[in-house]
């Protein structure tokens, strides 16, 4: 069991624009993917927060696979619709300026959809729908992996997919509001690696061997023994609706973006080098819709408001377990601290980086319980 330390949000949040400065990328993108990174370990997503920050973003910054001084540039537009190619920047900011793209948008012609190509890892798509929400909108985002593949098609053998998250959310009056946040895979790779980081065994279901038995070592994936499930596991189980709907990514994110894709024909090949490889020209989607070019936006929050307190007031199974939705369990569980907290491996890392950056660590207060 890990060790947890208490640092400061501000404080994580100066450090991390900190190290994308010293990684050569300009302020303003660098703050933008600070508070992207940042709102997972604030929101309990610690899967896609800093514990990634060296090993997807840093690496990448500065062994030239990810351009910092990126410009993104809009290379198709309609009143409604966009392209952006983000020249193989910061898919963090590329993400954000993209959705505020969206936001524009769906303002003047009630939906907003804007595709990015020649990307990089953006994130927390819970992130850029909450920039929707902020706009009293609804807002829709995915990404592929581009030909990064970790997963395979169902009855496969060959890894062809990536976990291609989708996210969506929709405002509501006095309730929290529905904020669905998913990979296309049974749990996404960083639940797989905090639990090898931990000392933790995975539940059955989430990996699986050459002959389709579970797997429960963590370790097994990165060692390629354990292969990555589709959301719903089996045929039986409903694993052709995970495999569709990380297909439906791919389409969206990168054949009509023009962004690579998972299923790539190279994979065929006997003795493939591409097999699994990075590519940077990752594809995202981003929707905006304006809920006032459908009806007035006070009738739809109250709509939302009775619907979900109808499911809140579903009677549970079991007393300790009530019914909630997406979106629920997190908004009030957040509290009013300007703490955060996270395991101390993770938290001795950063300061490693901020030692090999010249970078100010945070400070952090150790806890004396563990997970």
């Amino acid at each position: 069991m890990d060790k947890q330390v208490k640092v400061k949000k501000d404080g994580l949040n100066h450090f991390v624009t900190g190290v994308f400065k010293a990684c050569g990328v300009d302020e303003e993108s660098s703050q933008m993917a600070a508070n992207v990174l940042c709102y997972a370990d604030e929101n309990g997503f610690d899967t896609h927060g800093v514990t990634n920050l060296e090993r997807i973003y840093v690496a990448r910054l500065l062994d030239g696979r990810v351009n910092p001084s990126a410009e993104q540039t809009v290379v198709a537009e309609s009143v409604a619709t966009a392209v952006i190619d983000a020249n193989h920047g910061l898919g963090l900011s590329a993400g954000v300026r993209a959705m505020e793209l969206a936001i524009e948008k769906a303002k003047k012609a009630g939906i907003g959809c804007v595709v990015v190509r020649n990307s990089s890892h953006f994130g927390s798509a819970g992130y850029y729908t909450g920039q929707a929400l902020q706009a009293g909108m609804i807002g829709m985002a995915m990404t592929n992996l581009g030909t990064q593949t970790i997963a395979r098609p169902l009855n496969g053998k060959v890894n062809m997919l990536g976990t291609n998250p989708i996210a969506m959310s929709a405002p509501a009056q006095d309730l929290p509001p529905f904020v669905l946040d998913m990979s296309t895979t049974v749990v996404a790779t960083g639940k797989i690696r905090s639990a090898e980081r931990r000392g933790e065994s995975i539940p059955e279901g989430w990996l699986v061997d050459d002959n389709s038995l579970p797997v429960t070592d963590p370790a097994a994936f990165d060692e390629g023994t354990g292969h990555l499930q589709m959301l719903g596991g089996s045929l039986a189980t409903g694993g052709a609706k995970g495999y569709g709907l990380a297909l439906m990514v791919d389409i969206l994110c990168g054949v009509l973006s023009g962004a690579s894709v998972g299923p790539d024909s190279r994979l065929l090949e006997k003795d493939s080098e591409n097999t699994g490889q990075e590519d940077q020209n990752i594809g995202h989607f981003f929707l905006a819709i304006q809920v006032d070019a459908f009806r007035p936006k006070d009738e739809f929050n109250s709509h939302m408001d009775q619907m979900l307190q109808t499911l809140l007031s579903c009677p549970p199974v079991t007393p300790e377990k009530k019914v909630v939705y997406p979106g629920y369990m997190e908004a009030t569980a957040r509290s009013n601290t300007d703490e955060v907290t996270m395991d101390k491996t993770v938290f001795e890392q950063l300061k490693k980086l901020a030692a090999e950056l010249h970078v100010t660590p945070p400070a952090s207060e150790e806890l004396v319980n563990v997970r």
